[in-house]
Parts: structure tokens; sequence; C-alpha cells
């Protein structure tokens, strides 16, 4: 399956991608994590990016993407989901990948959808999610963004009285009047990452690692594939409960257990 023909999609990739860097650090930007903006953070450059990435799908290119930033010498915000829907988070595979990107110098923010909610509260639910993200991480989480709000729609969140503060991504791009730029989908919005620099403003840009660093440039083309290898595992786990049973029984008889 693959992409109707009547959306057009963008081209992305690695060598784009460093492309990227290259010029917005040659036009004077520097790039911040979304904890800086926290009170008590350091003080922003006068031109800056505040660089996210939204691990939708598929984390091991989030950690691809992480090694590349560190070569060069960007700081930036990966953005976790733990709701398991897409990948599970405490996969031991999976924390490794989450904690390496967090030893890089980036920061680890949760990434929430509302329809997954456990409490009617989304305060509470946050804050839940914060606190599991955290012990993942083996580190305090301080900012947090919603997934899909294109379809869910953009939700105030509270978080409960004495919780440890945390930037909420949408909040900042508001009160700090961010030129806001995402790929979501492979599909861009009024502005690119290149033209976007041309606007003279400081900005949040959104990358998806795995529509970069993937090589498919078919949006819908590449899910399938992530949900093959997902279905794959799942079923390789599966039978290897299954191929050990035999032996499992064997030595329940043989030991009178």
């Amino acid at each position: 399956m693959t992409t109707p023909r009547e959306f057009v999609l963008s081209r992305l990739s690695r060598q784009l991608y460093v492309d990227f860097l290259t010029k917005a650090k040659a036009r004077g930007f520097s790039f911040i994590r979304f904890q800086d903006f926290l009170p008590g953070g350091p003080a922003r450059p006068r031109r800056y990016i505040a660089l996210r990435h939204d691990i939708d799908f598929a984390p091991s290119y989030s950690l691809e993407m992480a090694e590349l930033e560190h070569e060069a010498g960007v700081r930036s915000t990966f953005f976790v989901l733990v709701d398991g829907q897409f990948y599970n988070p405490l996969r031991s595979e999976v924390i490794h990948q989450i904690r390496q990107i967090h030893s890089l110098g980036h920061e680890i923010g949760l990434h929430f959808a509302v329809s997954s909610a456990v409490h009617a509260d989304i305060g509470k639910e946050v804050a839940f999610r914060l606190d599991v993200l955290s012990a993942i991480v083996g580190a305090t989480v301080r900012s947090f963004s919603q997934h899909d709000p294109v379809n869910a729609g953009f939700v105030k969140v509270r978080l409960p009285a004495g919780h440890h503060a945390c930037m909420d991504a949408s909040q900042a791009i508001h009160d700090n009047h961010l030129l806001y730029v995402s790929e979501s989908a492979m599909m861009w919005r009024k502005y690119t990452f290149e033209t976007a620099l041309d606007e003279d403003q400081n900005m949040c840009l959104v990358a998806h690692p795995h529509s970069w660093f993937h090589p498919q440039n078919d949006y819908v083309a590449m899910i399938r594939e992530f949900e093959s290898r997902e279905v794959q595992a799942v079923s390789d786990r599966y039978d290897a409960f299954v191929d050990a049973l035999a032996g499992y029984y064997t030595r329940r008889l043989k030991e009178g257990i």
C-alpha cells in the first residue's frame, strides 16, 4: 500500500538534514531544548531554533539522528510516546536507545496522546506518564508535547499541585512567538526548514527522524514496513515461547516440579 497520488509528499533524506543544520548555523541560529524555556534556565540566544523530534515510530532512527546532531554540536528535544501503541518503550532495546539519546546531551520529553489517556483529569494523566518516562530515562523529564493535535485538538494541561516544573511545548511556542515548522507525515505546511530560515524569526522546527533517515520516500509504504517489523517481532517472540514448551514440560516431568 502506498500514499494516494493526489497527495504530494516532500523529499527528505539524511543529507538534506545535514545540509539544513549547516545552513542554519551559518545564518547565526543556535539550537536549544524545551527545558531551556523553564524559569531559571540559561539565557536564550538572540537567534535560536527549538529543535524537536517526535518519536512516533521506530526509535532506532531517533538514536541515529541524535548521534548525527551530537557530532554537529547540536542539542535538541526528543519526545517519547509511552503508550506502547507503535513501539514498546519498556523493551530493553528501546530503553537503551532512549538513555543513549539522553547521554548525548539531548533532552527527553514526553509525547502523549489524549486518546490513550487512563485518567479523566489530563493533568494527572500527563503527570503519570512523566513519572513513567522519567523512570525509563533515569532522569527527571521536564517537558511534554501533544501527539497528533490535528485529529485530537490541543488540550490545556494543568499538572497537579506540587508537581515539578515542566514545559508544555505548545505554550513555549505560543509565549515566545515561535514560527512553527513541521513535515508531519512527510508533508510540509506553509514553510520548509530552508524557507523558514528566510523569515528572520526564532522557530520551533519538528523533524521526525524516521521520515528523514528511512530510505523509503513513500510515507504509507514506510509505515506499513514498520507495521510488518512489529508484527514479525511479536510473532517471533510467541514462536520462541511455544518452541521452548517441549523442554519446559520435559524438565518438569524429570524433576517432578
